[in-house]
């Protein structure tokens, strides 16, 4: 539970930085790409996991929701941080 707690409270804060003017620009960079490789990463997997799991068609399409879910927030979160870097 402790944990659960510190690792949002660490992503919450990377997304944050990430968007924020308050934070220098190089440290933006990497808060970003942190956020970026996770979430392709957890896309991915998810998207993997659709496709190779034999659990019938309704296990499928959850994880390929999540997965569409994943990325569609990375495409949210690239143009709020571009947004930013302007």
């Amino acid at each position: 539970m402790l944990l659960d707690f510190l690792l949002s409270l660490m992503a919450g804060g990377a997304v944050t930085g990430a968007q924020s003017r308050c934070v220098p620009k190089p440290l933006r960079i990497a808060l970003a790409a942190l956020v970026v490789l996770f979430l392709m990463t957890l896309g991915g997997f998810m998207l993997l996991c659709a496709i190779a799991i034999n659990g019938g068609i309704a296990v499928r399409l959850v994880c390929g929701g999540l997965a569409a879910l994943c990325l569609g927030y990375l495409v949210f979160f690239i143009r709020g941080v571009w947004r930013a870097m302007r």
